[in-house]
């Protein structure tokens, strides 16, 4: 077991917090991405610190959710840089940081990962009408749920792919955060990796012991959110089982793409949805229009999440930033999760797990996939 270390503050908040300023002065941090709180509104944005006093108003505990923030730790170390950067990421956004890793897409050289037990989020409307309406308790949402011990039958605004979401826990951050079973303010921080490690034993917190139910309760979460995502995956397959249905269900896309935009394993350069490929000329809508007695526009709407699921299905981590990105609100996340996870279990892959765990298209094996090619 991996030696963890205690830190106590006022509150959850106030250790997290303890957490960071340590981090940033003593591992020659040069800059932070964190979520933090606008000054004079409610809005909490994934922002790039490089003071450690302006580490007072980050709270990566409250239940907001705007982005995947893999997308900008991408941009930020796309390209090679000598000052080094930590980044305190949800576990869904550190296992599409992998997935970006493994395409060139993103590195880790230079890069200090800091993930923790997470509560999940609100879809993005309802935390902003809240926050609006000053309902959003941002301080008591984490001690809630974890006095629940993440049972979501508590929670009744929890994003549905948070709910389905059975891998809330950090396994692959540099530095590990803890929250399930400990005292009341207080966070468990250990090691996930050797860089880590090193920067942990150099931090001035005291070791103890991780409580001894938490493997219980983490086992029990992850079992509820499996069981969860059985019945949403049941219920969609019914659903969708024809093409009639999927176009039912996809019926009010009017292809905005940003359920593109804001996937995080999404990396294209350029879209084909975005070239003049599907940009045909009047006269042949008019005679598609003719030839069918109707054509529905804007077209290609079920085409383009067909195309969508197999670009990236293999690589989803089930964030839901398709779902929050949405101006219809269809229910993009468990449609893509649900096809994801197929294609992953196909495969024998699960995306962000480990950097040693190499892509699937990546690698060939000859006694693969024998049912199939009857070799």
């Amino acid at each position: 077991m991996e030696e963890t270390y205690e830190i106590r503050g006022t509150d959850l908040l106030d250790s997290v917090k303890k957490l960071l300023t340590s981090v940033f002065e003593t591992s020659s941090v040069s800059s932070m991405l964190v979520p933090v709180r606008h000054t004079t509104t409610h809005v909490l944005m994934p922002t790039l610190v490089s003071d450690p006093g302006e580490l007072q108003r980050a709270d990566p505990f409250a239940p907001c959710f705007p982005l995947n923030s893999a997308k900008l730790v991408s941009k930020l170390t796309k390209k090679h840089s000598n000052e080094t950067m930590a980044a305190v990421l949800r576990p869904c956004e550190l296992r599409a940081l992998v997935e970006l890793v493994k395409i060139k897409q993103a590195t880790m050289d230079n890069l200090i990962t800091i993930s923790f037990d997470c509560a999940g989020a609100w879809p993005n409307r309802e935390y902003n009408q809240a926050a609006t309406e000053g309902k959003a308790k941002n301080r008591g949402f984490m001690e809630q749920r974890l006095e629940s011990k993440f049972d979501d039958e508590t929670e009744d605004r929890l994003a549905t792919s948070c709910r389905i979401c059975a891998a809330p826990f950090p396994e692959n951050a540099d530095i590990c955060i803890t929250l399930l079973d400990h005292d009341p303010g207080s966070i468990g921080v250990f090691a996930g990796t050797d860089r880590g490690r090193e920067i942990i034993t150099g931090l001035a917190f005291e070791p103890k012991p991780l409580p001894g139910t938490r493997a219980d309760t983490v086992r029990a979460v992850i079992q509820r959110k499996k069981e969860a995502g059985k019945k949403v995956f049941e219920d969609l397959a019914r659903e969708t089982a024809t093409m009639e249905g999927l176009g039912n269900y996809l019926a009010s896309c009017v292809n905005c793409y940003n359920c593109r935009v804001a996937c995080p394993v999404c990396f294209c350069r350029e879209c084909v949805f975005n070239t003049d490929v599907f940009d045909y000329e009047p006269f042949q809508y008019a005679s598609w229009a003719k030839d069918k007695g109707t054509l529905r526009m804007p077209m290609d709407t079920v085409f383009f999440h067909l195309t969508r699921m197999i670009h990236m299905g293999l690589s989803c981590v089930g964030c839901g930033q398709c779902s929050n990105a949405c101006p219809n609100d269809i229910r993009l996340a468990e449609l893509f999760t649900a096809v994801g996870k197929g294609a992953q279990e196909g495969f024998g892959y699960v995306p962000g797990k480990s950097m040693d765990d190499p892509f699937p298209l990546s690698v060939f094996f000859e006694d693969e996939f024998q049912d199939v090619t009857g070799i």
